[in-house]
């Protein structure tokens, strides 16, 4: 992967692991909403092994203060690729009560679509190019999880999102990829009731994905990406189950 990574949601887990895996190699930007401690924490981490990372702030519901974020950073320092990790957790209830959450999740759809348009026009147009990688969820693929209607409903749109990106840009240079996990032992997990993931996690082998593995493969990701114009769909169980190149 050349260049420095944007890592959206890199106070949280898996964008945090991420951040840490990829400071080994280049700069990092710790993307963060409400978790500017993590953040501050894990530069300071970063730091002590020898890497650079810096956390900035981007509230994925105000785009005008997303862009004005990355505008800060100097054309010439920009991340060559960005890492969209950051999601809140799903509401886990009935279809007939998720439309509490559709606004929330929705909001999300919105700071990612800002997040990769601003890194478009302030840094890769000019560039030739850039990459975008994206955590999506096995959940949205068949049979599709129930009682998640509005994170299911988001996180396909993001997917949408991807490929639109991959259509209209990616023949200046854009490479687009998604990574789709199961399960993975996260916060997130507090949405669920405990019988749920134990039985999941029975189905799993006793145990879910982690963190840092999902972090190798977005990385292995950015530094192995598809053609422009299509976008690469890594499929992460207990092991990468395919890693296809699809049109967009």
């Amino acid at each position: 992967m050349r260049g420095g990574l944007l890592v959206t949601g890199g106070s949280g887990a898996i964008g945090g692991a991420l951040c840490h895996l990829a400071a080994r190699s280049g700069p990092v930007w710790i993307g963060y909403g409400e978790g500017a401690g993590r953040a501050e924490a894990l530069a300071g981490r970063i730091a002590q092994e020898g890497g650079t990372a810096t956390p900035i702030h981007l509230p994925s519901q105000v785009p005008v203060a997303i862009e004005a974020a990355l505008a800060a950073i100097p054309a010439a320092e920009a991340p060559r690729a960005v890492a969209l990790c950051g999601w809140p957790a799903p509401l886990v209830a009935p279809f007939g009560r998720q439309g509490e959450d559709l606004n929330r999740q929705a909001a999300a759809l919105v700071g990612c679509h800002a997040v990769l348009a601003s890194a478009w026009r302030l840094w890769w147009r000019r560039a030739g190019g850039g990459h975008v990688a994206a955590v999506l969820t096995a959940a949205a693929e068949p049979p599709v999880a129930r009682h998640m209607a509005a994170y299911v409903a988001q996180k396909t749109a993001l997917l949408g999102l991807l490929r639109a990106a991959a259509a209209e840009l990616g023949a200046a240079g854009l490479q687009v990829s998604a990574v789709s996990p199961g399960y993975v032992e996260t916060p997130m997990l507090d949405a669920f009731d405990p019988r749920l993931l134990e039985r999941a996690r029975t189905e799993a082998g006793g145990s879910f994905l982690s963190p840092e593995r999902v972090a190798r493969v977005l990385l292995d990701t950015l530094k192995s990406p598809a053609p422009c114009g299509t976008v690469q769909e890594i499929h992460v169980n207990d092991e990468v189950e395919s890693d296809e190149k699809h049109p967009a």
